[in-house]
């Protein structure tokens, strides 16, 4: 159910957006803790219960006019802060529409680590790792990115919690962990260490585990009356029981988050369809995780539709896959 004032949350989004410091440590508990609260007590008829009795591995989207899906994001809270004022026609923002229920958005995954866009940030960044943090200017900057889109996300989600959904990516790992799906992260440094390390220093492992336990809440799929949204292209045929044990079972975890270009089974998209709605014709999967040329790349023969543009601003929008063009309907927005 909508929160009713989608100007209050695009106002604190702002803030946020604008701010130049690092969040003080009980806002962040704070809002870390309403995201998680808002994850844990979903409808069971929207996140089916695992075994465990916990919300499962993916979501039942509700009906809506449109659907948005953002790609990863890597720290980039201006994109995410533009995805939400993109509006379907002139007047009416994502932000609005999700206060009345004409959206569902969903979020592909990947809040932290700047990657590519922070390389020489990073290379900096080591240096002061390496030196025990007595310096962390370039630390700090890439953390006030991460922490503070950790911070929308929740907001966003305690706002609208039945139509706004961030799925689990493979750098949703704060703890830098090997195991339960998960692998430790580094691409250019150390970033998974570097990260872990920052945070333990600078806000404890109170803070450490709030995050943690906050990934471990997200869901790894969406099911919408059409589609599905995944963060990686599914390794293998994934069906709803897997995708509902998801956090009881690490391979499927890394099925639906780690797996790159071409390591995928070549029928796994088409499969995954056929488990989810019967059949595969007509539908697809969404999902990011490796960059794409262009605004899209057309996996398995269409059935797997890959978007993740690092340095651009690409969304996807459609009413329904009947009518869905990629040509149309993925495109920039900044």
């Amino acid at each position: 159910m909508a929160n009713g004032d989608g100007g209050l949350l695009e106002r604190h989004l702002v803030n946020i957006l604008r701010r130049a410091s690092t969040p003080a440590i009980d806002r962040l508990h704070r809002i870390v803790n309403l995201g998680q609260q808002c994850l844990l007590s979903e409808d069971e008829r929207m996140r089916p219960r695992d075994r465990r009795g916990l919300p499962g591995g993916f979501v039942n989207l509700g009906p809506s006019e449109y659907t948005v899906i953002v790609p990863d994001l890597h720290g980039r809270m201006d994109f995410f802060h533009a995805a939400l004022n993109w509006g379907p026609r002139p007047g009416r923002t994502v932000i609005e529409d999700l206060d009345s229920g004409r959206v569902n958005v969903i979020c592909v995954g990947d809040a932290f680590h700047s990657e590519a866009r922070g390389k020489e940030r990073w290379a900096l960044a080591l240096e002061e790792y390496l030196g025990g943090y007595k310096r962390h200017r370039n630390m700090d900057a890439e953390m006030r990115e991460n922490l503070g889109l950790l911070e929308m996300i929740c907001l966003v989600k305690s706002w609208f919690p039945g139509n706004f959904h961030f799925l689990k990516g493979n750098h949703e790992n704060i703890d830098n962990e090997m195991g339960s799906g998960n692998y430790p992260f580094r691409k250019f440094v150390e970033e998974g260490d570097m990260v872990k390390a920052w945070v333990l220093r600078f806000y404890g492992e109170e803070t450490l585990s709030r995050i943690y336990y906050w990934e471990k809440s997200l869901p790894l799929l969406a099911k919408g009356k059409d589609f599905l949204v995944t963060h990686c292209e599914p390794a293998r045929a994934i069906s709803p029981g897997d995708a509902t044990e998801a956090y009881l079972d690490p391979d499927v975890i890394y099925d639906l988050t780690w797996v790159d270009n071409d390591q995928a089974d070549p029928e796994s998209a088409v499969a995954t369809l056929r488990n989810f709605f019967g059949k595969a014709e007509g539908r697809r999967i969404f999902g990011g995780h490796r960059p794409v040329r262009g605004r899209y790349a057309l996996r398995q023969e269409g059935a797997y539709v890959q978007i993740n543009t690092p340095n651009d601003w690409v969304i996807a929008a459609f009413t329904d896959m009947e009518s869905f063009d990629p040509e149309r309907h993925i495109f920039g927005i900044g």
